[in-house]
């Protein structure tokens, strides 16, 4: 299992260092992109290593490896085409899912803090 851990971490790390090797004389739409697509994960590994978290944090943190895993493909689209870029998107999602989505999400995690209690 180590060794399966450590290929991942590994992957990881090269994909990261190409993204941003790749995005440094391109667009902020794909610097951004490259910068959730390499720290998500690094955000992710904080939240499990600070255990217990409320859910108000925990929630919101988890539903936003929804779009880590359209970052890399939109990351690549990108590159290849710049014009699909949008002012009105971050990471190719629609600025209002972005607010809507955060400000579900953390009621969602106060509801589940306040109804299911340890």
């Amino acid at each position: 299992m180590r060794l399966v851990l450590i290929i991942i971490a590994t992957l990881w790390g090269a994909g990261a260092i190409l993204s941003f090797v790749k995005t440094r004389d391109k667009s902020l739409d794909a610097k951004l992109t490259a910068a959730y697509f390499v720290g998500w994960p690094a955000l992710l590994v904080l939240v499990y290593i600070n255990q217990p978290l409320p859910l108000w944090i925990g929630v919101p943190t988890m539903f936003g490896f929804i779009p880590w895993f359209l970052s890399g493909p939109h990351l690549w689209s990108i590159l290849k085409d710049p014009s699909r870029s949008k002012p009105d998107e971050v990471i190719g999602i629609p600025i209002a899912y972005w607010k809507w989505g955060s400000i579900g999400a953390v009621l969602l995690g106060l509801l589940f803090n306040t109804l299911v209690r340890p």
